[in-house]
């Protein structure tokens, strides 16, 4: 068997670094996304892995490499990306980078990068944002914290910022300002720029959830700062988590230029920690200035009220004097009558009475009694004023009963003597029947004046 011929793994490799050598442009615009990435602080490299993914299917990755920033190109490109972007090179970000293709036969294929150009950066960060946009609105959930209402009035705030930010204390010092209003707020601390931001904003309103019936809304509030610091307000769990809190939520995250998508799905937003605090005084001064209408109409119906209630009662009092008066006279014709009534009835008790003996004048009291009871229950239907009136009326009647029960008593054996007629006793009894007389027996015979004892014969 002939022996093959061969050449050593150098040898090979040699001669692909000198293939790519004479065949390859000394630099090349390409577009990767970092997939990991490692600065020495010794020597000033940077060390990164490259790859490219699948539009559709972003776990496919289509092609992966090796690339370095040597220290001298490093120590230019870190300051340069940052003062435009406001970011650092991380993991997960997308870049064009100008490289040279370069192959060691030791370390194999990679890329030197020689310079970057920060604008693909910006631009792809905000195809990222119109995603997350997108996703938010397919999810159903973009205008839940829209539809919340401010509650009236908004005086108790919880707000999420860093405690030492600057803006926080514009917002606290114009909050101040307005003492009348007696503002109640809760600092919850938070990291507002950087990778840390999103997750530490959603652990602050995890907090306010806990206790949200102490709240009426929540401010989220930062200092300004270029665009890219920003960057953590476009993320979608952060926009997502403000999208759907149960609180109106307020920003004020310092930038006039663009909005996050937290402003976007917030409530309610403001340019900065300073127009948050104005909005919020803005409102509580409407709504005392709603108050004051309110009072002020109500003060207005209340006097309506008085003075229709006031007319309303002159009439019932002319009515009720009319309908008194009346009354009055009605019930002034009916005790008349039955005083009438009374006196008539009296009289012919009188005159029964002078005809009748003692049991007649017994029966007379009683029945006079008894009418009197009656009539005092009809004088009892009547008002307080005909009540006196009967009352004195019934004390007159009894005034003339007392005298004509000394008329009756006028009808006594004594008085009956005085007048010429004479009573005969038979043992202390009076004699009603002649035959009742026995000859022999004592009699005594009573007069006027004196007596005289006989014998029956």
């Amino acid at each position: 068997m002939a022996e093959l011929e061969s050449i050593s793994l150098s040898e090979l490799l040699i001669g692909i670094k000198g293939i790519i050598a004479n065949n390859v442009e000394s630099q090349y615009w390409i577009r990767a996304e970092i997939s990991d990435i490692n600065e020495n602080s010794s020597q000033g490299h940077c060390y990164m892995e490259l790859v490219e993914k699948d539009e559709t299917i972003q776990s496919t990755i289509l092609a992966k490499c090796k690339a370095v920033i040597w220290a001298d190109t490093y120590r230019l490109i870190k300051p340069y990306f940052f003062k435009e972007t406001g970011q650092t090179l991380k993991t997960g970000m997308k870049i064009m980078i100008a490289v040279t293709p370069a192959f060691s036969e030791k370390f194999g294929f990679s890329c030197y990068i020689r310079d970057i150009e920060p604008s693909f950066t910006i631009g792809n960060l905000a195809i990222e944002k119109q995603k997350v946009i997108q996703q938010l609105h397919d999810d159903g959930i973009w205008d839940m914290n829209h539809s919340l209402k401010l509650p009236v009035p908004l005086r108790r705030i919880a707000v999420i910022s860093s405690p030492t930010a600057a803006g926080y204390g514009d917002f606290m010092d114009q909050l101040s300002k307005r003492d009348e209003y007696k503002f109640f707020t809760k600092l919850y601390p938070a990291i507002m720029q950087g990778d840390e931001a999103p997750d530490s904003i959603i652990c602050a309103l995890d907090a306010i959830y806990e206790e949200q019936e102490k709240f009426d809304a929540v401010v989220i509030i930062r200092g300004g700062g270029a665009t890219t610091d920003l960057l953590a307000f476009d993320q979608y769990d952060l926009a997502a988590c403000c999208a759907q809190f149960p609180l109106p939520i307020i920003t004020g995250i310092g930038h006039e230029r663009d909005n996050s998508v937290v402003d976007m799905v917030a409530n309610s937003r403001c340019k900065t920690p300073t127009a948050v605090a104005e909005f919020i005084i803005k409102k509580m001064e409407e709504t005392v200035q709603q108050l004051e209408e309110l009072t002020e109409a109500l003060h207005e119906i209340i006097q309506n009220c008085i003075t229709q209630n006031r007319l309303r009662l002159k009439i019932l009092a002319s009515n009720l004097s009319l309908a008194t008066a009346n009354r009055m006279r009605d019930e002034h014709i009916y005790t008349e009558r039955i005083v009438n009534r009374l006196n008539g009835a009296v009289q012919n008790r009188i005159r029964s009475a002078r005809q009748q003996t003692e049991r007649m004048g017994e029966e007379m009291k009683n029945i006079l009694k008894n009418n009197l009871r009656e009539e005092a229950n009809h004088v009892e239907q009547l008002r307080g004023i005909l009540i006196q009136r009967l009352s004195s009326t019934i004390a007159e009647e009894r005034g003339k009963l007392q005298a004509k029960e000394v008329s009756v008593k006028l009808l006594s054996p004594e008085y009956i003597l005085k007048r010429g007629y004479s009573i005969t006793l038979k043992n202390g009894k009076a004699v009603k029947n002649a035959s009742s007389l026995k000859p022999g027996e004592q009699i005594t015979t009573l007069f006027a004046k004196g007596k005289i004892d006989s014998i029956v014969k």
